[in-house]
């Protein structure tokens, strides 16, 4: 059995990276990177299963989905994104996209939102955690006296400064698409280990970041977590009791000085979803091994529709921006519609649901046609 790792090549968030590093120490070895914008155009040296952990945040490309038939995949710790106001619905959660999740049920979702937005396209679902949590301390690291500000505002960081005389690591999971794309893999996974290496070293870790807060949780270092007032309505909500928390407004009003000189301990009730995680992991790579690839369809099968990809991810962009420069026009309408006093909020959902029927439908019958043509070659 062959293994991949699934990344996204051009990130620019190290938390994506982070995510990949987590599921990387579970492979008996790395044969390929799958890179997650373009899951359906992966084809190996041969015809056989990869297996593949698809721990991850889905998706930008959404006409990626659904993967290639060359991947056995774990679905687990997965996000599935709400809808931008420019970008096509649930629509590849519907039809053969649909339709793979519910042939390999129940779908481990990364939150409770996931699981919801599963749920309603009658797809089982239940709520996995994120691979995350799995990630173990390093031997070499030693705790020392700095704080850690992850994606912080300003103000956050010259209150700690006010506050504490420790030093102040200021750090941001922001970085450069086309910098990412030129480095090698082996180096992006080894600057994100030291990265999480000086998390676990810090004496405290603020950040607003899902995916800082997460690692810093596994690797035993305190973390104080700053959220928006409505943070229940987003991927925060199901990890926030693990942490001591305030929103922004919060952090930057109250005396915090004892939460940073003397920073409670993360509560380790999380340690019963890594449990979890790692018993459904080393399950999978148990199994993988009996997997029967006689069902899998030629490579030169398979090659000749990844030469139409292109097709459909430009589409699916041409898409985007038209949707875009709609909802420009409908923006302006709307004030128009407000100058006037008419109720304008009626006029904007219509509007946006008309643009939303266009897209599903033009999406739909182009994408899922070509490739059930495919199915029945």
């Amino acid at each position: 059995m062959k293994y991949g790792l699934l990344y996204y090549k051009e990130t620019d968030n190290i938390g994506d990276d982070i995510q990949t590093y987590a599921a990387k120490r579970f492979l008996p070895s790395v044969d390929y990177v799958v890179d997650r914008e373009n899951l359906n155009c992966f084809i190996p040296d041969k015809k056989e299963y990869v297996s593949v952990i698809m721990n991850a945040w889905y998706l930008h490309n959404k006409a990626a989905w659904p993967p290639s038939p060359y991947i056995n995949p774990l679905l687990i710790s997965m996000h599935f994104t709400e809808s931008f106001e420019n970008d096509v619905g649930d629509a590849y959660l519907k039809g053969i996209g649909g339709d793979y999740l519910r042939k390999r049920e129940p779908v481990g979702a990364r939150d409770t939102n996931t699981q919801k937005r599963l749920e309603k396209n009658e797809i089982n679902s239940y709520v996995s955690g994120c691979m995350t949590l799995t990630l173990q301390k390093f031997d070499d690291v030693e705790k020392s006296d700095y704080i850690c500000a992850v994606d912080v505002p300003e103000e956050v960081v010259e209150k700690l400064e006010e506050k504490t005389g420790r030093e102040i690591k200021v750090i941001t999971h922001h970085c450069n698409q086309d910098e990412m794309k030129e480095k090698s893999f082996e180096q992006r996974m080894e600057e994100v280990e030291a990265l999480l290496k000086i998390y676990q070293g810090a004496h405290l870790v603020i950040t607003d970041r899902l995916h800082t807060m997460l690692p810093a949780m596994a690797l035993e270092t305190p973390v104080i977590l700053l959220h928006k007032e409505d943070y229940e309505s987003d991927r925060l909500g199901d990890y926030i009791k693990y942490v001591k928390s305030y929103s922004f407004e919060e952090f930057l009003e109250n005396d915090i000085l004892d939460d940073i000189e003397t920073p409670s301990e993360n509560n380790k009730d999380y340690l019963k979803i890594r449990k979890d995680l790692e018993k459904r992991v080393e399950e999978f790579i148990n199994n993988s091994k009996k997997i029967d690839d006689s069902d899998l369809p030629s490579l030169e099968e398979y090659k000749e529709y990844v030469k139409n990809i292109s097709y459909y991810k430009d589409l699916y962009e041409a898409l985007r921006l038209k949707s875009i420069e709609k909802y420009k026009a409908y923006k302006a309408e709307l004030d128009e519609v407000w100058k006037s006093k008419i109720e304008g909020d009626n006029f904007l959902k219509e509007k946006l649901a008309e643009k939303e029927r266009e897209l599903e439908i033009v999406y739909q019958s182009k994408r899922w046609k070509f490739f059930n043509k495919l199915k029945k070659k």
